[in-house]
């Protein structure tokens, strides 16, 4: 490499122009119609403030910037519309297809409904448009002007008025041009050089440059590492949170004689919260402590998804449902009852318990077919089922009937089978069972 590319020694000054300042706004404004009138065409103005006829003295030529706004906002008009219609109102079958979103058997895509993200997109696209071709058609960002080394331009902003001729006009001469300036008025001329230094970058720019690099190289490594595999173990930054002194469940240790991390419930103990369903299993599941267990059913959805074998699977024993109720039966415990009844029971059951509630005469009316009416608590057969039977229904549900026992405590429960007790005997009450002083008279 030659010693001329490291070479900082200023070279011959380039002439950019000449600067000619005049003493008030008027003068400025007649020396740019004179100097235009004379031929000259790179000419340019600078004032404290705006002047009015300064643009017509100096023939500045009408800016294209709005024909570039509105060439944004059809841009943006065409890229909503095209987008929208592709997201929603097509499919294909490939990757990163849209699909239809058909809604209560509207078009699939429709111009008004669009309208909105469309509108969006032309104040973007035109907004972005004004900024960026302001900032193209102006040359900016510029670091750098060379009339910032006239002292006498330090005045622009101030009370200064200067007119400047380009040394790259056809028509310009530096002695001819600052000639025809001071002829016109021009209370000072002044070339106007840049110094072109040598061509070795800045030390600090190299600096930047280096650091630059550096960084732009985390993204493309980063999505490497992730994309590929590695035989070594990645960096640990919290060993105590990555490497706990536990067991994981379903995991081997030699911790103990039968290799199992997990380990198996001590001999005499119950899950928390377990305690008391074992002690009072009349109270809890409905049945006789004697009895065999209840037995929960499979819920609705999933029965398909049993296996069909040649023979019905044999039905489970019968539990030793318990006929009395395990808690005192009273007005307030009644009373309950019918409050807890209307909130969960009422909306298929009907508020008389014939099945006719707001949600079943709604899904009779859509005769969609999928629909099993509840059965009426009228009828014989729920009439003779013991009263821990209808507790276990509550319970743990039964066919389409889902189990309460979450949303409805023990007590809640009883007084539900309380009431729907007293609901059957309101139909179904012999005479001799009504008090003397309730039956009519004759």
């Amino acid at each position: 490499m030659s010693d001329d590319a490291n070479n900082t020694t200023p070279t011959e000054p380039q002439l950019l122009g000449v600067l000619a300042q005049f003493p008030d706004a008027h003068d400025l404004v007649a020396a740019a119609r004179k100097t235009t009138d004379e031929g000259y065409r790179k000419v340019d103005g600078f004032s404290p403030f705006p002047l009015h006829g300064i643009d017509e003295a100096l023939r500045a030529p009408k800016t294209i910037l709005p024909w570039l706004v509105f060439c944004g906002g059809v841009t943006g008009c065409l890229v909503a519309l095209c987008l929208q219609y592709y997201v929603n109102g097509v499919e294909f079958p490939f990757i990163y297809s849209g699909y239809q979103f058909p809604i209560s058997a509207k078009p699939i895509f429709s111009l008004p409904a669009n309208i909105p993200v469309t509108f969006e997109l032309i104040i973007l696209f035109s907004s972005l448009t004004a900024f960026f071709g302001m900032f193209a058609l102006n040359g900016l960002p510029k670091l750098h002007n060379p009339l910032f080394r006239s002292e006498r331009f330090s005045r622009v902003t101030n009370d200064g008025f200067f007119l400047w001729i380009d040394a790259g006009d056809d028509k310009f001469d530096e002695t001819a041009t600052s000639d025809w300036l001071n002829s016109i008025g021009a209370t000072s001329v002044e070339p106007i050089s840049e110094v072109v230094e040598g061509r070795q970058v800045p030390a600090f720019l190299l600096a930047v440059g280096a650091v630059g690099a550096a960084v732009a190289l985390v993204p493309p490594l980063w999505v490497a590492a992730a994309a590929g595999t590695s035989t070594s173990p990645r960096l640990s930054l919290w060993w105590d949170m990555d490497y706990q002194a536990k067991f994981k469940p379903q995991t081997t240790s030699d911790l103990f004689a039968d290799g199992r991390a997990m380990r198996k419930a001590p001999a005499g103990t119950v899950a928390w919260g377990s305690l008391q369903e074992q002690q009072d299993q009349r109270y809890f599941e409905g049945i006789e402590p004697d009895g065999v267990a209840a037995h929960r059913g499979v819920p609705a959805q999933f029965v398909s998804a049993q296996v069909e074998g040649d023979a019905p699977a044999e039905a489970p024993p019968e539990p030793n449902w318990t006929k009395d109720f395990p808690v005192e039966v009273t007005e307030e415990l009644m009373e309950r009852g019918r409050e807890r009844f209307d909130i969960y029971c009422a909306t298929c059951h009907g508020k008389a318990g014939y099945g006719e509630g707001l949600v079943t005469t709604r899904a009779l009316s859509l005769n969609q077919g999928t629909w099993t009416r509840p059965l009426s608590l009228h009828d014989q057969a729920v009439r003779e089922q013991p009263v821990g039977r209808i507790y276990n229904t509550i319970t743990n549900g039964i066919r389409k009937m889902p189990g309460y026992r979450l949303q409805v405590d023990a007590e809640d429960r009883w007084a539900i089978v309380l009431y729907v007790r007293a609901l059957q005997k309101s139909q179904h009450a012999s005479l001799d069972e009504i008090p003397e002083e309730l039956r009519p008279k004759r």
